[in-house]
């Protein structure tokens, strides 16, 4: 007989409190999950991870005090066992990029459903960070559709700024998909960030 497995204890980093709460409250409400504390900005996050040991941070980009990169950065020297997930609720950019430099595991849109977010954080656990692809496994078109991707722009705007079809961007995503073995757009950008495609 298998013995159960223990909930992954989670602690959720975000400056909006009705955010924060509300999140706590789904990941609480499921047997898999272990809320060990909220945290309101990154300097709160870092004392908490440091004595509630969490196995993920759900850590915002934007905070007061000590933003969420700096913080990521900070946890990875002090506690490289704490897997950090960030959450944005802009459209992937810079600073998700540095977070995932400074040793973030992935990252999430804040609108994602609750089953997208807890599939990603049990994810984590199982699995560990993803296999990074190899820069040579895009094509120069599938890299340049995947960068507008990246920039938050919609298929008919790739399609249009391109100068080809709905059904070609739908044909190249599907093609990136498999080969970044991702799911959807956001876990395409993010795997191909922490491979270094997207850097410049």
């Amino acid at each position: 007989m298998k013995a159960p497995v223990a909930p992954v204890k989670v602690l959720i980093a975000d400056d909006q409190t009705l955010f924060r709460a509300g999140l706590a409250r789904i990941l609480a409400a499921d047997p898999r999950f272990e809320v060990v504390g909220q945290a309101k900005d990154g300097t709160d996050a870092i004392e908490q991870a440091l004595s509630s040991k969490p196995d993920v941070v759900l850590m915002d980009l934007q905070m007061p005090r000590m933003d969420g990169i700096e913080a990521t950065r900070r946890l990875a020297l002090d506690a490289p066992d704490v897997r950090v997930l960030i959450l944005t609720g802009y459209a992937v950019g810079s600073s998700v990029k540095e977070a995932l430099e400074n040793g973030a595991e992935g990252y999430l849109h804040k609108g994602v459903t609750p089953d997208v977010m807890t599939s990603r954080i049990l994810e984590l656990r199982s699995n560990g960070a993803a296999a990074a692809p190899g820069p040579a496994e895009l094509s120069s078109r599938e890299l340049h559709v995947l960068k507008l991707v990246a920039r938050g722009l919609t298929n008919k705007q790739i399609a249009s700024k391109l100068a080809i079809s709905d059904k070609t961007v739908r044909n190249h995503l599907s093609r990136i998909f498999r080969k970044l073995d991702a799911g959807n757009r956001t876990e395409a950008v993010m795997n191909a960030m922490r491979a270094g495609l997207l850097a410049g």
